[in-house]
C-alpha cells in the first residue's frame, strides 16, 4: 500500500460537516483503496526488482525460463536478471558483473585464456545452487569459438588443514569435498 485512501480529506472544510456526504465517501474508501493497491502491484510488476510472484511468473514466461523446485523468489529474480542482462557487446567486465549478480562477489573464480580460446569458471560451493543458471548464462553469452570449462570450486587441502582429524572424521569424503564447511568455506 503506497498511501492510505481517505476521500473525505478531498472535501472542502465546510462540506466535511455534512454527515451524509462523509458517510458516502467513507463507504467508498475501501473500494478505492483496493483499486489503488492493484494499480501499485501492476506498476511494480513492470520492474524485475520490485515485482511479486505474479510479475516473476510473467517474466519467466516471456524469457522461457522454468523455475526449479524449491526456488525462492530471489533465486527466480536472479535467474530472470541474468537472462535479461545478457546484452551485446560481451566483455570480461560484463561477464564478471553477470557472475557477481548470480553467485556473489566471492562466489566464483574466472580466468580467460585468450590464446587457448578458453574461459575457465569455478563456482564456489556456497553458490552451487546457481551452477546450472551459470552454465545457461555462459552458453548464451560466450562466443562460439570459446571453450567453456565450468565446474564447482571444491574444498581444497588448504581449507581443510584448519581442522583436526577428529573434526574431519565426522564427515564423509564426499561431504568434505562437496559441501560448505561450518565456517562458510
Amino acid at each position: 500500500m503506497i498511501r492510505e485512501v481517505d476521500l473525505v480529506n478531498y472535501l472542502p472544510d465546510f462540506l466535511q460537516s455534512y454527515k451524509e456526504l462523509t458517510a458516502a465517501l467513507q463507504a467508498q474508501d475501501s473500494e478505492i483503496q483496493r483499486m489503488e493497491d492493484i494499480t501499485e502491484t501492476i506498476k511494480n510488476s513492470s520492474f524485475i526488482l520490485y515485482c511479486d510472484i505474479w510479475g516473476i511468473e510473467r517474466f519467466e514466461n516471456m524469457l522461457g525460463i522454468k523455475p526449479l523446485d524449491g526456488d525462492t523468489l530471489e533465486n527466480r529474480r536472479f535467474r530472470i536478471l541474468s537472462s535479461w542482462n545478457n546484452s551485446v557487446p560481451y566483455t570480461i567486465r560484463t561477464l564478471r558483473e553477470n557472475l557477481e549478480i548470480l553467485c556473489g562477489k566471492d562466489g566464483y573464480e574466472l580466468a580467460v585464456l585468450s590464446e587457448q580460446y578458453m574461459v575457465i569458471v569455478r563456482i564456489a560451493l556456497k553458490s552451487k545452487r546457481n551452477f546450472e543458471m551459470a552454465r545457461d548464462m555462459m552458453n548464451k553469452i560466450l562466443p562460439a569459438n570459446m571453450v567453456l570449462n565450468l565446474s564447482l570450486l571444491y574444498n581444497q587441502h588448504k581449507a581443510l588443514g584448519k581442522y583436526t582429524y577428529g573434526q574431519l572424521s565426522a564427515y564423509t569424503h564426499r561431504q568434505l569435498r562437496d559441501e560448505v564447511l561450518e565456517n562458510g568455506e
